[in-house]
């Protein structure tokens, strides 16, 4: 087995995967407007599909930009279950499973 720079298995590549890089994790991120998710909106211009290293303000910023949340005054925040997510960890470091189900919170403005 041989191994790259950064420690990965490179015998993954001989597989076929053509993903590169961290693995990746996809989410579903209910809002106030619809739930974000691989199949739906039908119309959305971007999947939460990321790299665990993404932190968790991307994922706030792209679910405001796929359901048009353009209030600055508001305040965005994603929740797991019951536990408010810091914006600047990451999803690995909430070791956040496939498929989890993250819920945006939106207060102030006019959601």
């Amino acid at each position: 087995m041989t191994t790259t720079a950064h420690g990965a298995d490179a015998s993954q590549d001989e597989a076929g995967d053509e993903r590169h890089g961290p693995p990746h994790v996809q989410l579903q991120v209910q809002t106030p407007r619809g739930l974000w998710s691989m199949t739906e909106p039908e119309e959305a211009p971007r999947r939460p599909d990321y790299p665990i290293s993404t932190k968790i303000q991307v994922v706030i910023d792209d679910a405001r930009t796929v359901f048009k949340f353009v209030e600055n005054d508001s305040k965005y925040t994603l929740f797991l279950g019951g536990e408010m997510l810091a914006p600047e960890r990451t999803l690995a470091s909430y070791h956040i499973a496939p498929d989890a189900l993250l819920v945006l919170s939106v207060q102030g403005g006019n959601a």
